[in-house]
């Protein structure tokens, strides 16, 4: 089949679109089943047509409770109406429910600054700001002086970062699409040398957008770059601009809209975790129980050898990013994890937080993988080259992610990159120690194997937990971790980084960031908690726990107990008598639908979606023995 990237390529085509439409449309009627279904025919391969009908549909069908929700404001100077089915369908594809408001055309600055204008009245939780070259690169003679050049790109630059500062006033979060390139070269390959050619200036205007939104806080999306990586051409049809402004082609609305909710799919913490492996064909050439050692295809020498080795080095660098990798093959374990000693391989078996080679079947293995490292389905991308194994993986699983992995080894690297499965928002040092912790954690567990009993365990993990205040330099990995944690967390709220940094300045929110380190090493930030003071009707004051939640890498070791008894303490000193505590139940978060009731809180009522539990804060609850406390003042 040729290779069309505009129709994500990296999916599967579908064997009988009309067929599964037509299922899904019935299903539509019913609620979920049909949202379910929907989201099943967006994993495949869709041109604009396909993804505008599936769309239609979508649109007719409510979510489940359980989904994700977020509302996004498309804004920009040219036609984007075109981008919404591409946008929607994008989320859906990554299990996100995703509302879009489009401004009247040209509109978006006037309605960024009226109160009372529809995009006030839409909220949106996130903004994509198209932005075309026209938008941002001046108009300037070419015998300008570089000096007035210069000045004319700072102020384009000024005027749209106090529009994102407005914005993210709001607590909304700012993506910014760098423009893509239409300008025709004056100079041919001497035009970047000439400070006011177009060119030129496009290309310094780019510069300056990613330092500015480096420095305020605002996401990118980089089509140009995107496509560059894929061999996509072209993602503008000129005729098209003429005739409707519309500054992405309706052939690329699909691909364009993927793009965009990758990193909208990261800001509701739906990237994958995990990137599980095959091995014969997939990480070297061949297959090393028939071809033994020395027989398998890897490194230099042939250009296979040299792409398998390739596939692995970027591989690495996703596992040096905070990636973890895993390994689920059909093979002999002894013969499997004997082949990371060949002299050409890049990555080595101590690179895998998990290793699952056997006989039986291949989803056993990732179920094993996924219990091994306490994280759902969900969390995990299957690399196969065998097409069969993927085809009943998609079926057994539909939870895991599975790309179309091309038959040439050449285009792994491609395939991965362009799938936008480990798209991210943030990276931080915790992120890039996730492997080393998880490999602690198997330390732990070893320990935990020969303690003679619970309590010898958690004495001889040495635990030391540091509380504080949530600061500005914690922002990035907190509103990761409220975005990201699902199975440990009471309310599942969201919130943007926006939306965080205002709660840390606002006196009547509490916050408390909480590190973990033992004999094995640093934990990071394992726990967050907000809460908000209110009155308690009776002239005092309560405490109201609007979240709170866990790493699960520290399930087990009582750090909840410890946690509670601060959250007493610090309330009690802000004068509050009580703390309220909320669980609202998701398909994911059963684990904690005890919490409060082992923590000492009882019954104080709910509705129909959540259940509210009421701590005395004369009887606080006390921190267990086994963890040394390090408390500094939340601020109040």
């Amino acid at each position: 089949m040729k290779r069309t990237p505009l129709e994500l390529d990296w999916l599967p085509p579908h064997a009988d679109f009309e067929g599964a439409l037509s299922h899904a449309r019935i299903l539509s009627e019913t609620g979920a089943p049909g949202w379910h279904s929907l989201r099943a025919l967006s994993g495949h391969r869709l041109d604009f047509l396909q993804t505008t009908r599936i769309d239609r549909l979508l649109r007719q069908t409510p979510p489940p409770p359980e989904v994700p929700r977020l509302r996004l404001a498309l804004l920009g100077s040219f036609t984007l109406e075109h981008l919404v089915p591409g946008l929607r369908i994008g989320a859906l594809r990554r299990g996100l429910a995703l509302e879009v408001h489009v401004p009247p055309y040209g509109q978006w600055r006037q309605e960024s600054l009226t109160p009372g204008s529809g995009l006030a009245a839409f909220a949106p939780e996130a903004v994509l700001i198209c932005s075309a070259e026209s938008d941002l690169v001046p108009s300037l003679p070419l015998t300008t002086p570089e000096a007035e050049v210069e000045a004319a790109l700072d102020a384009a630059i000024a005027d749209l970062v106090q529009a994102w500062r407005r914005l993210r006033a709001t607590g909304t979060a700012v993506i910014q699409q760098l423009p893509i390139r239409a300008a025709a070269p004056l100079f041919g390959h001497f035009d970047r040398l000439v400070p006011t050619s177009p060119g030129a200036m496009a290309a310094e205007i780019e510069h300056r957008l990613i330092r500015a939104a480096r420095a305020e806080g605002v996401l990118i999306l980089d089509p140009m770059a995107a496509a560059r990586a894929e061999g996509i051409d072209a993602l503008q049809d000129r005729l098209m601009w003429l005739h409707a402004k519309q500054h992405v082609s309706p052939a690329a609305g699909p691909w364009f809209g993927d793009q965009a909710a990758r990193i909208l799919a990261g800001l509701r913490g739906l990237t994958r975790k995990v990137l599980v492996l095959d091995l014969d064909n997939t990480l070297w050439g061949g297959v090393i129980g028939d071809d033994g050692l020395d027989g398998i295809v890897i490194g230099e020498g042939s250009a296979r050898g040299e792409a398998f080795k390739a596939f692995q080095l970027y591989c690495k660098a996703l596992r040096e990013r905070g990636v973890l990798l895993a390994v689920s093959s059909k093979n002999d374990p002894a013969r499997a994890e004997a082949a990371f000693d060949h002299p050409e391989m890049v990555l080595r078996r101590a690179d895998f937080a998990a290793f699952v080679a056997n006989w039986t079947d291949k989803g056993q293995g990732l179920q094993r993988i996924a219990q091994e490292l306490n994280l759902g389905l969900d969390a995990l991308v299957f690399f196969d080259d065998n097409p069969a194994e993927r085809a009943l993986l998609r079926e057994q699983f539909p939870e895991v992610a599975v790309p179309e992995v091309p038959e040439q080894p050449e285009d792994y690297v491609r395939c991965l990159a362009a799938s936008g499965l480990f798209e991210t928002v943030a990276h931080t040092a915790d992120d890039a120690r996730r492997a080393e912790q998880y490999a602690a954690n198997a330390e732990r567990r070893r320990l935990e194997i020969v303690a003679p009993d619970m309590d010898s365990f958690l004495a001889g993990l040495d635990m030391e937990m540091r509380i504080g205040p949530v600061e500005r330099v914690d922002l990035v990995r907190v509103t990761q971790l409220i975005n990201k944690t699902n199975q440990f967390n009471l309310t599942t709220r969201r919130y943007t980084e926006a939306e965080v940094e205002a709660m840390i300045a606002d006196p009547d929110i509490l916050t408390f960031c909480v590190r973990l380190t033992d004999r094995f090493g640093d934990n990071g930030i394992v726990c967050v908690v907000l809460g908000r003071l209110r009155p308690d009707g009776e002239g005092g004051r309560l405490l109201e726990v609007d979240t709170w939640l866990m790493s699960c890498r520290v399930l087990g070791r009582r750090v909840e107990e410890a946690v509670a008894a601060v959250i007493a303490g610090a309330a009690r000193d802000a004068g509050a008598s009580t703390v309220v505590g909320c669980y609202r139940p998701t398909p994911k978060n059963g684990m904690v639908a005890d919490l409060f009731p082992r923590l000492g809180f009882h019954p104080a009522g709910g509705d129909g979606h959540s259940a509210l539990w009421r701590l005395d804060l004369a009887a606080p609850p006390p921190p267990p023995p086994h963890i040394r406390l390090s408390v500094n003042p939340v601020r109040q």
